[in-house]
C-alpha cells in the first residue's frame, strides 16, 4: 500500500450533506464544466419555503452557484425520503461569477414536484434508446423505475407526470445491492413465478463465504474501465469493464463484468476504523482506466486499481460522506477530484491530484512500459536486457 499526500484543496464552511449518494458530479448546464450537486434534507417544505433546512447547492468553480429551496435538457433530479420528488432545469439559471460573495448565490426554483413513495434511499438517470428513466431505490429493498409522460394536450414543458413502469422487490441493466456482498441485475422484462407476472431478476450471492456478517452494508458500482484494446472483435477499439463491490466493513472486491464466469479478480480486507462509504470512481492517473476509491469515517480514503495497488490519503477530519470523479475547477478544465463532507460541517475539495501511476515504478520500469521510448534506445545502441 503506497501513502500520498495532497495538499491542493478548497473547504466551503456550512455546506455538508450525511450521505454520499447526496454528492453528484455532473454538467448541469451543458456547458462542458462538470459541477458539483449538494443535496441536504432535515426538515421544511422546499415548494413553499425559501430558505428552509433542506437544500441543494451547486458548485461551480469552487462556488456556491445556486441554492435551490425542457425534458430534453439536463434537469437535477432531488428526491427526499419523505416522498417528494424535485426537477431542478439549471440550464435557465443565470451563472453567478466567482467573483460574486458565496454567501448570496441566486436562487433556483424547482420546475416540477410530485409526490412519489415514502423512504427513498437514492436515486439514477438511466440512459436508453428513447426516454430516459429514472430508477429509484428505497430501504424497504424495493426498486421503482420511473418514466416522464407528457400530458396529451400539454402546453408547457413540465405538463406531465412520472409514472411507475416496473418495481422490483429484492430478498442486466440495473445493479442493486444486497446485505452481505450480494447484488441484483434488475431487468426490464417479465416472468411468470407462481401464476404471478413478476419483473425478472438474477440474484447474485456473496461471492465470498468468509464475509463478517451477512447484514453488512454494501455498494455495488459496475462498467468500471479495465482498459482498451487495441482492436475489438470488429477491428475497432474495444473496452474492458469490471465491477466493484465493498462491504461496510472493509471488504472491496472487483469482479469480472461478465457474472457468467463468476470471477473474483481480486479481494482485499481493510483494516479500517469505522465504516467504508462512498464507493466511486474517477480517471486518477494517466493511463486509459478507472480507479475505484472509498472512504472511511476517520477520513482515510483508499483508491484501487484492477490490478490491486492500492493509494491511501489521510485527511485528517472525520467525514460523513465522499464521492470523487471530475470536476472544473476553472473554466474549460475538468481535473480529478476528491470531495469529502466532513462532522465539522464543511466540504473538501482536492484537486491538483497529480499522480503518474498508483504503484511506485522506478526509471526502467517506466522505460518497459513505454514501448516507443524502448525501441528509440535499442536504435541508439541501448540494449535494453541491461536496463535492470
Amino acid at each position: 500500500m503506497r501513502y500520498v499526500m495532497f495538499v491542493d484543496r478548497i473547504e466551503i464552511p456550512n455546506v455538508t450533506t450525511v450521505s454520499s449518494s447526496n454528492l453528484f458530479l455532473y454538467d448541469v448546464d451543458n456547458d462542458g464544466d462538470l459541477e458539483l450537486v449538494i443535496g441536504n434534507w432535515d426538515t421544511g417544505d422546499l415548494a413553499d419555503t425559501a430558505p428552509t433546512n433542506g437544500t441543494l447547492l451547486v458548485l461551480k468553480y469552487g462556488k456556491v452557484w445556486l441554492k435551490c429551496c425542457n425534458l430534453n435538457m439536463s434537469l437535477i433530479v432531488a428526491l427526499c425520503a419523505d416522498s417528494h420528488c424535485y426537477l431542478f432545469d439549471a440550464t435557465t439559471q443565470p451563472f453567478l461569477e466567482s467573483g460574486n460573495n458565496v454567501d448570496e448565490p441566486s436562487l433556483m426554483r424547482p420546475s416540477y414536484h410530485q409526490k412519489l413513495a415514502f423512504n427513498a434511499k437514492d436515486v439514477r438517470i438511466v440512459d436508453g434508446e428513447g426516454p430516459c428513466d429514472m430508477v429509484a431505490a428505497y430501504s424497504d429493498r424495493v426498486v421503482r423505475l420511473f418514466r416522464w409522460k407528457q400530458s396529451p394536450d400539454a402546453k408547457e414543458e413540465f405538463d406531465g407526470e412520472l409514472v411507475l413502469l416496473l418495481k422490483w422487490e429484492l430478498a442486466g441493466q440495473f445493479v442493486a445491492s444486497q446485505p452481505g456482498g450480494g447484488f441484483a441485475f434488475l431487468q426490464k422484462k417479465f416472468e411468470t413465478y407462481n401464476d404471478r407476472i413478476c419483473p425478472m431478476l438474477v440474484y447474485h450471492p456473496p461471492k465470498l463465504t468468509a464475509i463478517r456478517s451477512v447484514e453488512t452494508r454494501t455498494w455495488v458500482i459496475g462498467n468500471v474501465k479495465k482498459g482498451v484494446q487495441s482492436h475489438g472483435p470488429g477491428g475497432e477499439p474495444s473496452c474492458n469493464y469490471y465491477m466493484a463491490v465493498c462491504l461496510a466493513d472493509g471488504t472491496v472486491l472487483l469482479l469480472d463484468a461478465d457474472l457468467d464466469k463468476n470471477e473474483v479478480l481480486w479481494c482485499a480486507q481493510l483494516q479500517v476504523q469505522g465504516e467504508l462509504f462512498g464507493l466511486s470512481t474517477l480517471n486518477f492517473t494517466s493511463e486509459d482506466t478507472e480507479d475505484v476509491s472509498v472512504c472511511c469515517w476517520d477520513g482515510s480514503t483508499y483508491i484501487f486499481n484492477y490490478r490491486k495497488d492500492i493509494l491511501r490519503f489521510l485527511v485528517g477530519q472525520s467525514c460523513q460522506a465522499f464521492t470523487s470523479g471530475k470536476y472544473a475547477m476553472r473554466r474549460g478544465h475538468n481535473e480529478p477530484v476528491l470531495v469529502y463532507a466532513t462532522c465539522e460541517s464543511s466540504l473538501l475539495i482536492y484537486y491538483n491530484l497529480n499522480v503518474d501511476s498508483i504503484p511506485i515504478y522506478s526509471l526502467t520500469q517506466k522505460i518497459y512500459l513505454r514501448p516507443s521510448l524502448l525501441k528509440k534506445l535499442e536504435d541508439l545502441g541501448v540494449n535494453s536486457k541491461y536496463l535492470y
